[in-house]
């Protein structure tokens, strides 16, 4: 069975997480062998699989980047990401129990991370590409971790919070998991929104959204218009319009920042995080069950 996930230009901290977290959940479990795919953190239910090939869904959600997959019995659904996918999916709204990111309860363990920082920020992977939010994290006095770093490194970064600010969908979830206060951030790209909707839906947290707008001319610009080609067109040409703005920063991104890290965090309820980890930690074991060798070990959560 080989794991399939996104990867787009640079290494980003929620597709990254499968290659690190699966391999220790379900050790020797998977190979190259594309005949069988196994589908788990990530918007990554698209509508065009090889249709020859067994899809295994454990965890994922639909996007909204592709039409939905139409399921048949190449397909085994033992969870998804949230009720909105389940709905898309046609499949029993009770299968969305959650993002399997969720399962990181199992491998990492928050508390003993002495708190370094009072509030961080992660933005979406594009905008730490094409924006200025490191140089407006510096000038508003919040740490900034940048989603493009090691997956560990970012465990350790939100660990090591009081609260963390999140653009990056996957920063909100495993900061949740891990229960550390967040705020949620509207991303900039109109297309990256709504699958946050399905995340919470598992959990039942409405999520209190704020918007930051642009920190530099090159958001503002891809910000003009809705549509992807315009966007494209500018974020391609980003160096060239960092070059002749000089590298600006925008001091209200710095501003805005400041006043939504004054905001109380969220966090969905203990009871709430405490039944998703326990339903994926049985999907797990009845996944082993169906398609593990026998040297599969058996993976015990860390004490809460």
């Amino acid at each position: 069975m080989k794991m399939f996930f996104y990867r787009g230009k640079h290494e980003n901290f929620g597709d990254e997480l499968n290659h690190w977290l699966w391999p220790q959940i379900l050790p020797d479990f998977f190979d190259e062998d594309e005949s069988d795919l196994f589908l788990g953190i990530g918007s990554i239910l698209y509508d065009n699989f090889d249709p020859g090939i067994r899809k295994i869904v454990f965890g994922s959600g639909w996007g909204g980047y592709t039409k939905a997959p139409t399921l048949d019995d190449k397909w085994t659904v033992y969870f998804v990401r949230g009720k909105k996918t389940a709905q898309e999916l046609g499949v029993d709204e009770g299968l969305g129990i959650g993002d399997s990111g969720i399962l990181i309860r199992s491998l990492w363990d928050a508390s003993k991370v002495e708190k370094r920082h009072a509030v961080s920020f992660i933005p979406h992977y594009e905008s730490a590409m094409y924006g200025a939010w490191e140089k407006v994290c510096a000038k508003a006095g919040i740490h900034f971790i940048d989603p493009r770093w090691s997956v560990e490194k970012v465990l350790e970064e939100i660990s090591a919070s009081e609260k963390v600010i999140s653009e990056a969908m996957h920063g909100v979830i495993i900061s949740d998991a891990l229960r550390v206060p967040w705020r949620a951030i509207v991303p900039l790209d109109p297309a990256n929104r709504a699958k946050w909707y399905d995340w919470a839906s598992a959990l039942d947290v409405s999520i209190d959204f704020d918007t930051l707008g642009p920190s530099n001319p090159v958001e503002a610009l891809a910000a003009l218009r809705k549509d992807t080609a315009w966007r494209k067109a500018i974020t391609f040409r980003h160096r060239r319009i960092r070059q002749l703005t000089g590298d600006m920063a925008f001091g209200s991104a710095g501003a805005t920042l400041q006043a939504v890290a004054a905001k109380p965090g969220q966090l969905s309820t203990d009871a709430a995080i405490e039944a998703a980890h326990a339903a994926m930690l049985a999907q797990v074991e009845r996944l082993k069950a169906d398609f593990a060798p026998a040297t599969v070990r058996d993976v015990q959560p860390v004490e809460q």
